[in-house]
């Protein structure tokens, strides 16, 4: 499989929000996605991110104030969709797409891939189902972002009861040919899920399971601050240490939390 990691555009946070233990400095919270070619399923992504479209669904109250929190740096040049060009793709070359979560960030370029056939945890089809006003805001979902009958094109993971992966418990294989297998990584945000991809080198897609490779090696969680947007705080704590685990026992498996400056600079900017 070819694995490409991509950035979609950034917001701005203190250290200390990813790492308790940080400093006040503002740092570049990449919003990473990842795009797949599967053998036999063709060209896929993992989250699609960011697009022109957060932009417009946050120009007013009360989704302005996600803008507030988490003020945004965009370029259409980082749409995913405007850099599939560059791999001799375009939209309509998508046929699939795993969104880890609901969060605006991770969801924000649906728009783009009316095609492409999704899959999201039952879970977090629920919530968003759910919510609205400022019920969904607190929980990072902005409604407006899901395209109208994007239901239909909707393939809800209920059950993980495949394979496990050390740590992290029972996988959902994708396809059926164990080499893109989902994992529950609960806590930032009902029904997340990540995905190992068993390749020549293999990856551990996390999502926000962790905000940060250090967090991660040195099972730091992020700011209490924070907490008021997650689901489960102590799910959340216990997500990270399977995380740690994992890193432990497999140091070959190059994890990716998708908003991490480390993976930005080591495995994005310079590709």
């Amino acid at each position: 499989m070819q694995v490409f990691l991509l950035d979609t555009g950034i917001c701005r946070v203190p250290e200390y929000h990813m790492l308790r233990d940080g400093s006040s400095q503002i740092i570049d919270c990449h919003a990473v996605v990842a795009l797949i070619d599967h053998p036999q399923r063709g060209w896929g992504l993992f989250d699609v991110g960011y697009s022109q479209a957060m932009l417009s669904a946050t120009e007013h109250l009360p989704w302005s104030l996600y803008r507030r929190a988490t003020p945004l740096r965009l370029s259409p040049a980082l749409e995913v969709i405007n850099q599939l060009p560059n791999y001799g793709l375009s939209a309509a070359d998508i046929s699939w797409i795993v969104l880890s979560h609901a969060h605006a960030d991770h969801v924000a370029a649906l728009a783009d891939f009316p095609q492409a056939e999704l899959y999201l945890s039952a879970a977090a089809f629920e919530l968003v189902s759910q919510v609205q006003g400022i019920n969904a805001l607190r929980r990072g979902i902005i409604p407006s972002l899901f395209p109208q009958n994007w239901h239909q094109r909707l393939h809800l993971i209920h059950t993980f009861n495949d394979q496990p992966l050390f740590a992290l418990g029972n996988s959902h294989d994708l396809f059926g040919d164990g080499l893109l297998r989902l994992v529950e990584l609960p806590g930032h945000a009902r029904g997340q899920i990540g995905m190992y991809v068993a390749n020549q080198r293999p990856i551990l897609l996390a999502a926000d399971g962790a905000w940060h490779s250090r967090a991660i090696r040195e099972q730091v969680l992020p700011h209490p601050i924070t907490y008021f947007m997650i689901d489960d705080a102590k799910a959340m704590a216990t997500t990270l240490a399977r995380l740690s685990a994992f890193a432990q026992a497999y140091p070959e498996v190059l994890i990716v939390p998708c908003h991490c400056p480390e993976i930005y600079a080591s495995e994005v900017a310079n590709t």
